[in-house]
C-alpha cells in the first residue's frame, strides 16, 4: 500500500524520502514543499493545526506562494485563542520577529507596519525581539500583517516562551559554530601573513608568497560560505527591501576584500607590495560575530528574566471537589473552585482564603523578602509561596487572568514602547550607514586620484571602522538593564516614558490613605468605663463586628472568640446584638447615647471613635485611625533632599491631613479635594512651569493620575488604577520610588555617556582610516571593542 503525504494527503513518490518530527511522530510527505510548509506551521507555534483541520491542505506549486496560503491560517480564530487577546473589535499580540540585525531593521519594520490600514500600533523591543501588534480586526486580518512582514525579509510567528528558549538556545550554538571557524581562520591566516609582512623589509621568494596566499584563501573561503553568510543574507535582504543598515557596508567590506584578494591570488601577482587581506577579512568577522554574540549573550540574559516572570504559575494544581482532591492542569482552572495548596507549594491562580492560616512569600511578585501572615479572608496572588500551614483558597481570578499575567502584560506593552532617546538613536542609525557609504565614496575617490593603490585599503578601513553598532545599542540596553533592576526592586515600568519623566520631576503629588498610611484602620487606643477591662470590650466588640463586612470590623477580628446573636446591622451607624445573654451597641455617637457619660470623659482624637454601650451605660471607647507605611518619612525626606517639593492631595478631613502633614514636614497640602479638585491642583502646578508626578492607589485619583507627567500607582491598587500608571510599586516601601528616581538619573547618565563614546569613537576614527592611518584588521578590532564597551557599561545599571 503506498503512503500518503501527511500535509496533502496525496501519494507519496517511489524511493521519495522527506520526514519531519511532528507531535513526537515521524512524519512523511510527498515533497520538499508540503515539507517545508510544514516546518513553518510546526516552529511558528501553529502545532495543533494538523489536529483541528477538517480536510487536507492544498499541494503548493511553489513554496513562496504556499507559504502565503498557510500564513492565512493565523486568522483561525481557534488558533488565535492561545496568543491574541481582544477587547472590542482591538485585539492585539506578541510575536517574536526573525532576521532583526540592528537598529535599521526595527526602524523599517515599525515604519512600514504602522503604515498599514487598521494597524493600532506596532512596535519592537530591541533588546528581545520581541513584537507587540494591535490592530483592528474588521479593518485588516493577522495574516496581512504578517505576509507584510515577510515581505520586508523577516519573520514573524506568535511568541510562546519555550519556542522563545529554543530559538535562542539554537541561536547560540550557531553563532558560537560561526566564532569559531573565524576565530580559527583568523589565527591560521595571521601565521601565514606574519612572514609576508616581515617579507617586505627582509625579502622572500615568490613562491613561498604565492604558497602563502593560496593556504590563505583557502582558509578564509569557511568563513566566507559560513561564519559571515547571515551579513551577506541580510544585506541582500536589506537591498531588495531598499533600506540601508549597518549590514551592507559590512557586507561590502567583507566580500570586496575577499574577492580583490583571491583576484590577486589567483593571477599569480606574486609581488610582495600587491596587499591582500585574507587576515583582515577573517578578523573583521570574528570581532564582529564576537560584539555581536555579546549583544545576543545580553539580549537572551533578558529574554530569560522574562520568561521567568511567566514560570512563577505552576502547571498543576490540587482542587477540593466533592470526590476528595485531585490534581488538574493549572490552564484548566475555573472560578470558585477551592485549591488546595499544601506548605512549599506555589499559589496557581489569584484568590481569597476559605480555611486554615499560614505565611506567604510574595518576594518573586513584590520584591518584599519577609513572609506575610494570611488568614481566613486574605488575598492570594499566584506565583507566591505558601510557607506554613495548608490554606484552601477559592479562585477569584484564573491564572490567564492573574496578577502576573497581567504584570507580564503591562510588562510587555512597556518595553515595545519606546522613549525618545530610542527613537532617536534609531533614527540616527537608519540615517548613519547612508553617511558612511558616501564617506566611503568620497574618500575612495581622493585617494584614486592620489595614491590609486592606497584605495583599497583605506575605504575597507572606512567601511569596518564606521560601522553604528555602538550607536545602536546605547540606548536599548541601558534602559532594559535599568528595567530589569527596577522588577527585581518591586518597581515596575508600564509606560515608555516614565524612566526619563523621573529626571524632569520638580514636584510629587502624594494620596494620604492607602499610598503614605496603609490605607487599614487599627486600633491605637481604648478607654473603658466602669468596671469592665479592655479584654472584655474588645471581645464583646470583635463578637458583633464578626457580623459586618465592612472595613471598620477588621481591627476587631484577632480578638473573636465567639459570635453574637439576633445581630442588627444599622447603615453608616453601627451594629446591635446579644453575646452571652446581654444586650450591645457598637457605633457612632449617633447610635449610642453619649449623654450616659459625661462628655468630658471621652478623650478626643484626629480618627475615628466607634462606642460600645448596653443601652444603660458606654463601656469603651475605641479609637481608630489609618497608620503611616513604616518608609513614608524617610521617603519623603529623600525626595526634599534631592530637591523635589512633596504635597499631599487628599479627600479626607482637614485635620486628619494637617496632622500628618506636619508629622512628615510636608507644608503643601490640600484635605477634603474632590477628583476634580485634585486635577486642578495639579494643572495649576503644571501651568506655573512645574514638572509633576503623583502616587496615588484609589479610582478617585484616575483623573489626576492621568493629568499628571508621571503617575505612579500603588501595588494595592485596583486593575482599572494600574493600567493608567506610567509604573507600579509592587510592594509597600515606598523608599523603592526613591530608588526609581536615583536609577533613572544613573540611567540617562549612561545613556550619554554611551551616545557620547559611540559618536567620539566615529567621528574620531573616520578621518583616521581616511587618512589611511588605521589598518582595516585594527579597525574591525575597535569597532567590536566599542560596541562591547557599550554593552558592558549599561550591564552596570542591574548593580
Amino acid at each position: 500500500m503506498s503512503k500518503t503525504c501527511y500535509h496533502c494527503n496525496e501519494d507519496i513518490p517511489k524511493g521519495f524520502s522527506a520526514k519531519l518530527e511532528i507531535a513526537g511522530e515521524q512524519r512523511e510527505f510527498c515533497c520538499y514543499g508540503c515539507q517545508a510548509i510544514a516546518e513553518t506551521i510546526v516552529s511558528g507555534g501553529l502545532d495543533n493545526f494538523y489536529q483541528h483541520r477538517t480536510e487536507a491542505s492544498l499541494k503548493p506549486d511553489n513554496f513562496t506562494e504556499a507559504q502565503r496560503d498557510e500564513l492565512m491560517l493565523y486568522d483561525d480564530e481557534s488558533l488565535q485563542a492561545d496568543f491574541v487577546t481582544s477587547q472590542g473589535t482591538e485585539s492585539s499580540a506578541a510575536l517574536s520577529i526573525g532576521g532583526i540585525t540592528c537598529a535599521a531593521c526595527i526602524w523599517l519594520l515599525e515604519k512600514e507596519i504602522n503604515t498599514i490600514p487598521g494597524v493600532n500600533s506596532f512596535s519592537v523591543n530591541h533588546t528581545t525581539h520581541k513584537a507587540i501588534l494591535t490592530w483592528e480586526k474588521e479593518q485588516v486580518k493577522l495574516s496581512a500583517i504578517l505576509i507584510k512582514v515577510r515581505q520586508l525579509g523577516y519573520k514573524a510567528f506568535p511568541y510562546q516562551e519555550d519556542k522563545a528558549r529554543q530559538l535562542a538556545a539554537k541561536e547560540k550554538r550557531s553563532a558560537m559554530f560561526r566564532i569559531a571557524v573565524a576565530g580559527i581562520a583568523s589565527m591560521q591566516n595571521m601565521m601565514f601573513s606574519v612572514p609576508l609582512y616581515l617579507g617586505i623589509y627582509s625579502g622572500i621568494d615568490s613562491d613561498f608568497i604565492s604558497f602563502f596566499r593560496w593556504v590563505s584563501m583557502l582558509m578564509c573561503i569557511p568563513v566566507i560560505c559560513f561564519s559571515a553568510l547571515p551579513f551577506f543574507k541580510a544585506a541582500l535582504r536589506d537591498l531588495q527591501t531598499r533600506h540601508l543598515t549597518m549590514d551592507i557596508p559590512v557586507s561590502m567590506a567583507i566580500l570586496g576584500a575577499f574577492i580583490a584578494s583571491s583576484y590577486l591570488t589567483i593571477r599569480g601577482d606574486a609581488s610582495i607590495e600587491a596587499d591582500v587581506y585574507f587576515d583582515s577579512v577573517a578578523m573583521f568577522t570574528f570581532f564582529l560575530l564576537l560584539g555581536r554574540f555579546m549583544e545576543m549573550q545580553t539580549r537572551h540574559k533578558h529574554l530569560n528574566s522574562d520568561a521567568e516572570m511567566g514560570k512563577l504559575l505552576p502547571s498543576t494544581a490540587i482542587v477540593r471537589t466533592n470526590e476528595g482532591e485531585q490534581s488538574k492542569p493549572a490552564h484548566k482552572l475555573a472560578l470558585d473552585e477551592t485549591l488546595v495548596v499544601r506548605q512549599g507549594q506555589v499559589f496557581p491562580a489569584d484568590g481569597v482564603v476559605l480555611e486554615g492560616s499560614s505565611k506567604v512569600d510574595e518576594s518573586a511578585l513584590t520584591g518584599e523578602f519577609l513572609p506575610v501572615d494570611k488568614t481566613v479572608g486574605s488575598i492570594v496572588s499566584g506565583g507566591t509561596a505558601n510557607i506554613e500551614n495548608t490554606l484552601y483558597v477559592k479562585i477569584t481570578a484564573t491564572p490567564k487572568e492573574s496578577r502576573v499575567a497581567s504584570i507580564i502584560k503591562l510588562l510587555d506593552k512597556a518595553q515595545s514602547e519606546k522613549p525618545q532617546t530610542v527613537m532617536l538613536a534609531d533614527r540616527i542609525a537608519s540615517h548613519f550607514v547612508a553617511g558612511v557609504l558616501l564617506s566611503a565614496l568620497i574618500v575612495g575617490a581622493y585617494w584614486y586620484f592620489h595614491a590609486p593603490e592606497e584605495v583599497f585599503h583605506i575605504v575597507l578601513s572606512v567601511l569596518v571602522v564606521t560601522c553604528p553598532c555602538a550607536l545602536s545599542l546605547a540606548t536599548p540596553t541601558a534602559m532594559t538593564s535599568a528595567n530589569t533592576f527596577l522588577r527585581s526592586k518591586g518597581f515596575l515600568i508600564t509606560k515608555s516614558h516614565a524612566q526619563e519623566a523621573m529626571t524632569q520631576i520638580t514636584d510629587i503629588v502624594f494620596d494620604k490613605t492607602g499610598t503614605l498610611t496603609k490605607g487599614e484602620l487599627t486600633i491605637i487606643d481604648i478607654k473603658v468605663f466602669g468596671t469592665y477591662g479592655e479584654s472584655k470590650a474588645l471581645e464583646i466588640a470583635a463578637a458583633l463586628e464578626h457580623h459586618s463586612s465592612h472595613p471598620i470590623a477588621k481591627p476587631f477580628a484577632e480578638f473573636f472568640t465567639a459570635p453574637a446573636d439576633s445581630v442588627t446591622n444599622h447603615l453608616g451607624k453601627g451594629i446591635e446584638g446579644f453575646f452571652q445573654n446581654e444586650h450591645y451597641l457598637l457605633g457612632s455617637a449617633e447610635l449610642v447615647d453619649l449623654n450616659l457619660i459625661g462628655s468630658q470623659a471621652l478623650k478626643e482624637h484626629d480618627g475615628l471613635s466607634l462606642y460600645l454601650s448596653d443601652g444603660k451605660t458606654v463601656i469603651a471607647q475605641f479609637m481608630l485611625n489609618d497608620t503611616l507605611r513604616e518608609d513614608s518619612a524617610e521617603s519623603i525626606k529623600r525626595f526634599q533632599d534631592a530637591g523635589i517639593t512633596t504635597h499631599i492631595l487628599s479627600g479626607d478631613q482637614e485635620r486628619s491631613v494637617s496632622k500628618l502633614a506636619h508629622e512628615l514636614g510636608i507644608t503643601q497640602y490640600r484635605a477634603q479635594h474632590t477628583p476634580e479638585q485634585k486635577l486642578a491642583y495639579v494643572k495649576t502646578l503644571q501651568k506655573e512651569g512645574h514638572n509633576v508626578a503623583m502616587v496615588g492607589d484609589g479610582i478617585n485619583d484616575l483623573p489626576v493620575l492621568s493629568g499628571a507627567k508621571l503617575s505612579i500607582s500603588m501595588g494595592e491598587a485596583s486593575d482599572i488604577t494600574k493600567l493608567n500608571s506610567d509604573a507600579i510599586l509592587l510592594n509597600s516601601h515606598m523608599s523603592v520610588i526613591n530608588e526609581a528616581f536615583q536609577n533613572a538619573t544613573r540611567t540617562r547618565k549612561i545613556i550619554k555617556q554611551n551616545m557620547a563614546w559611540a559618536i567620539i569613537y566615529n567621528l574620531c576614527m573616520l578621518p583616521l582610516a581616511a587618512a589611511g592611518l588605521v589598518p582595516p584588521y585594527f579597525a574591525a578590532l575597535g569597532m567590536s571593542l566599542s560596541s562591547l564597551l557599550v554593552v558592558f557599561n549599561s550591564l552596570r545599571l542591574k548593580r
